[in-house]
């Protein structure tokens, strides 16, 4: 082998392992199994119909993990989709092929990789939102109040034990007679009946949350991201007139954990009297950082919640929503990397579901 070629071996292994890291910030990694049968085998075009088919499946399942409202929009356009799906599965590598002669079949297993991005792009494109011109788009504004874990009092199980016994005792009698004498004797036998049982109690653990400004502050920014690039207008909250300032929302949370209805009340009636069409309000949870043995890294968990309302007729009415929902963020090395990673992802799990459910009943 020359050396001309030897350069270049190597600095294609650089350009793969440089590549690796930026497949895991856009796009998602997932396995799929494609098929194709055959009446005639040609090997080439076997395995391009079962890599197109591989990479059907592999969309397919990526899309069946997806919040509903999604999940339902995307399988509606999912034909469109195929014609195209090389916008969607941007890569694939066959990690096994085989060719079953008695099924007449040809097999690729493979690791597609899914752009989410590209996704949202056809949603947004294909939605009500996404097509309406520069300055038309509906107002939306949206906040987000962060608290974090300060502390967790878990109790042990409380076991409490019952037993009973009872003593039971018999006299077994026998006599004998040979017609001259008799003999008579007696026997005493003793039994012990036992029984056990008892109860379980367990109590909730107690975890003390505090309101975090900061945080609060950065996933605004997240958000506004996420409706500007849905097609809607973002609007932030605190250009709105006679509403709390957020240091002031956090110290009546402080005490309840949650927003009280009255100061709600105020930011609706703001946002109505600024002409937006919504508002949207959520919490996010965060927990604390947890070591992940198996895949050997650190995790925090994050709950997340939220709610939309209409405006545009007076009343505020709910137009979507998300129900309290669990969701990760993990770093090999970071615990703080790993809570970025954790509101972020709420972040993602509550705007895709209510931007699917307002893009599902084609509110703009």
């Amino acid at each position: 082998m020359s050396v001309r070629m030897l350069i270049k071996q190597s600095v294609l292994v650089l350009s793969l392992i440089f590549a690796l890291p930026t497949w895991g910030q856009d796009l998602v990694q997932v396995k799929s199994l494609g098929s194709h049968k055959y009446s005639s085998f040609n090997k080439s075009k076997a395995r391009e119909a079962a890599l197109k088919n591989a990479k059907e499946v592999a969309l397919k399942k990526y899309i069946s993990s997806l919040p509903m409202a999604k999940q339902r929009m995307l399988q509606g356009g999912f034909v469109e989709m195929v014609s195209d799906i090389d916008r969607y599965v941007v890569e694939t590598v066959i990690q096994q092929e085989k060719r079953d002669k008695d099924t007449k079949q040809y097999k690729v297993a493979v690791m597609a990789q899914i752009s989410p991005i590209a996704l949202d792009v056809y949603l947004a494109d294909n939605s009500e939102a996404g097509t309406q011109g520069s300055g038309v788009s509906s107002d939306f504004g949206a906040m987000f109040i962060a608290r974090v874990e300060t502390s967790r009092k878990a109790y042990d199980e409380k076991r409490v034990s019952v037993s009973e016994t009872d003593n039971l005792a018999s006299l077994e009698e026998t006599s004998a007679s040979d017609g001259e004498s008799s003999l008579e004797s007696s026997r005493e036998k003793s039994l012990r009946v036992s029984k056990s049982g008892g109860s379980r109690e367990q109590k909730r653990d107690s975890v003390q949350y505090e309101p975090s400004i900061d945080i609060s502050e950065e996933v605004a920014g997240a958000v506004m991201e996420y409706l500007s690039d849905a097609g809607f207008e973002p609007m932030d909250v605190s250009d709105l007139d006679d509403v709390p300032f957020l240091d002031e929302v956090v110290d009546d949370m402080r005490s309840s954990g949650r927003m009280p209805s009255r100061m709600r009340k105020q930011f609706q009636v703001a946002a109505m009297d600024a002409g937006w069409t919504f508002l949207g309000m959520g919490t996010i949870d965060i927990g604390t950082p947890q070591n992940d043995p198996a895949r050997g890294t650190i995790r925090v968990p994050a709950t997340v919640s939220f709610k939309v309302w209409s405006l545009d007729d007076g009343r505020a009415k709910t137009v979507a929503s998300v129900r309290p929902q669990v969701v990760y963020g993990q770093d090999r090395g970071s615990a703080s990397v790993a809570e970025t990673n954790a509101y972020n992802e709420a972040v993602k799990q509550a705007m895709d579901t209510v931007i699917s459910q307002l893009q599902q009943k084609g509110l703009r």
